[in-house]
């Protein structure tokens, strides 16, 4: 597992980003942010919910409604986002602090 990677889910539809550090792999869970095609989300708080293009179409990432799963529910990996991590992190930091 590698953070800021979008992973399908394994036996449902759905995409996830995982956000948690590399370091605590050995855990058997990651924190995920559900990844969801715009046209299927209302308005949304852009600081918390950051845009991505995947295969041509606009997703989500869903900031608020991260939880944890268990890693062996994540399927292979769609897109690496490691290239916008401060924006991720900066989403993640506004959840929490408030800024």
């Amino acid at each position: 597992m590698a953070r800021f990677h979008v992973h399908k889910l394994k036996g449902r539809d759905g995409l996830v980003l995982d956000l948690q550090a590399d370091l605590l792999d050995s855990l058997e869970t990651r924190v995920v942010a559900p990844v969801m095609p715009v046209s299927e989300i209302g308005p949304a708080f852009v600081r918390l919910t950051p845009r991505v293009d995947i295969d041509g179409h606009s997703y989500l990432i869903l900031i608020p409604s991260m939880a944890s799963l268990p890693k062996r529910l994540l399927g292979e990996t769609v897109l690496n986002l490691t290239h916008r991590q401060d924006e991720i992190t900066a989403a993640t930091d506004f959840l929490f602090q408030g800024f």
